[in-house]
């Protein structure tokens, strides 16, 4: 009985803080009707281009994409909110640290051999170690998880795990070919990863393309597109124009200013729906300039939150006042709104004894709406005297060139549970945030360790949320849409919550 109760909550805590319509009641565009048309190619055009494929480093919307082409979870989640098993046949809890899986026999990788266990407790323990996934996956006990047989494991966590099924269902869940790993190298594995997803990726031209195949031993059947390209095309005015010449099939993260032109390209339509997408402004909690709490509140009192976003998404975004996307319903309660006062931000820097302000740098990602906000932030915190100089690269070119330190920077998220959401402040997580408050390790990892109706887990997340909120090394900023611009030819086209990432699974590619 005690293993069906635990298994029972451990899935009721994802449906419970997954399941919405949207926040503010926001409908969700159902799928297209019709059947699917087979065709030879498929062309996406995309906002940014990844830095790896390999899927321990899927910590981004890019990689995420790409992912949902060429790779499988042990299990998925629907566009409902709820999860499934996909690699996994079936699975249970035995106590409330130890899960037993069942893969689906007969799952072959895109070079033919076949997936089994080892896989899966390989890529998982590798996750689990190393320094851009182990925030999300510590929890895996390597000594005590065992692989039974080809089909059967168990996987040990060293505590309870709440968020569990949700980190093996998306990104860095994906299951890589050990084999093909060990034998390719990571260099070249991380640009031509071998998995099962219903394509393998054929070639990655540097800042222009990926071409994909369709996978023959796809284990759902052969997909309805032989081939896929994913182009990277940073501005989103010429994304709208490959759709107005019919370069692309579909367009991810269309503009708010272009939904109109886009509804008026004859043979294309807009599919937009509430999104898990959400942006905030992060100051380093180990930059000695924000030590000072008074320091980050006048940073904070000196952002017109809802100027911002009307700036720079058109109208679209939806400015938040909780500590994360809001379709996360659990954990995601609403605080107060910060006041714009600059009079007051002004008394706060001088008290902290600066009264003229100092220079710091704002770093945002290669992406029009990262710049637009960080130039509107930086005019913003002008009249405090903090000059902010905007930094533009990738993540891991900042990462480089500064030996790892960060002061100011503007980060966007998709992640759907409360616990990966706040894992950014989390002292093992490292980039941006830089976590180093011992009381939010300690209190992460006991949220993680109680499962849904458990009422310590509520009173934790509450106590957390008002932390993160007053501590004030973040400020929420907004949640965005998702929003394609769709051929009308693509029928079966389902929306997902989750931007990029899931938007195909369960589509006309399979049917």
């Amino acid at each position: 009985m005690i293993k069906k109760l635990i298994s029972l909550l451990l899935a009721a805590a994802f449906v419970f803080g997954l399941t919405a319509c949207g926040p503010r009641g926001a409908a969700v565009p159902a799928a297209r009707t019709g059947e699917p048309v087979r065709v030879d190619s498929l062309t996406v055009v995309v906002a940014g281009e990844p830095a790896t494929l390999d899927s321990s480093r899927a910590n981004h919307e890019n990689i995420s994409l790409i992912y949902a082409f060429i790779g499988d979870g042990l299990f998925q989640m629907n566009s409902d909110g709820t999860y499934s098993t996909r690699l996994a046949e079936s699975w249970e809890m035995e106590d409330d640290v130890t899960m037993r899986i069942r893969l689906k026999p007969g799952i072959r990788f895109s070079d033919g051999s076949p997936l089994t266990a080892h896989d899966v407790l390989w890529h998982y323990i590798r996750t689990s170690q190393q320094a851009v996934s182990r925030s999300q996956f510590m929890f895996i006990d390597p000594v005590n998880s065992f692989v039974e047989d080809d089909l059967n494991l168990v996987l040990r966590f060293t505590q309870p795990w709440s968020p569990a099924i949700n980190s093996f269902a998306t990104g860095r869940g994906m299951i890589p070919s050990r084999a093909a790993y060990e034998r390719m190298g990571e260099a070249a594995f991380s640009r031509a990863p071998v998995m099962t997803g219903p394509f393998r990726v054929v070639n990655w031209v540097s800042g222009s393309h990926i071409t994909l195949a369709a996978n023959e031993y796809y284990w759902r059947g052969t997909p309805n597109f032989r081939n896929v390209t994913i182009r990277f095309i940073g501005e989103p005015a010429s994304r709208v124009i490959e759709l107005e010449t019919g370069g692309a099939d579909i367009a991810f993260f269309i503009e708010g200013s272009d939904i109109a032109r886009v509804n008026a390209i004859p043979g294309y339509s807009i599919v937009l729906g509430d999104s898990f997408r959400y942006f905030v402004l992060i100051l380093s909690m180990q930059e000695p300039l924000f030590q000072n709490r008074d320091v980050r509140v006048a940073l904070t009192y000196a952002i017109d939150q809802h100027a911002l976003v009307e700036a720079v998404t058109d109208g679209i975004g939806t400015v938040i006042y909780t500590m994360g996307p809001p379709l996360v319903i659990e954990g995601m309660m609403e605080m107060p709104p910060i006041p714009f006062d600059v009079a007051r931000a002004r008394e706060l820097m001088a008290g902290a004894g600066f009264p003229n302000g100092f220079t710091i740098e704002l770093h945002v990602e290669p992406q029009p709406i990262f710049q637009r906000m960080a130039e509107v932030i930086q005019a913003m915190w002008a009249e405090i005297g903090v000059q902010a100089n905007i930094v533009v690269s990738t993540l891991a070119t900042h990462e480089a060139q500064t030996g790892g330190r960060w002061q100011a920077s503007i980060r966007d998220g998709t992640a759907q549970v409360v616990e990966n959401v706040w894992t950014i402040y989390e002292s093992a997580f490292g980039s941006r945030m830089q976590g180093n408050d011992p009381w939010i390790d300690e209190n992460l990892l006991r949220l993680r360790a109680h499962y849904a109706g458990d009422p310590i887990r509520y009173q934790l997340l509450e106590e957390v949320a008002n932390h993160l909120f007053n501590i004030r090394f973040t400020y929420p900023i907004m949640t965005m849409p998702s929003i394609y611009g769709v051929s009308d030819n693509l029928k079966g086209f389902e929306f997902y919550p989750s931007p990029g990432a899931l938007s195909v699974w369960n589509w006309a590619l399979y049917r």
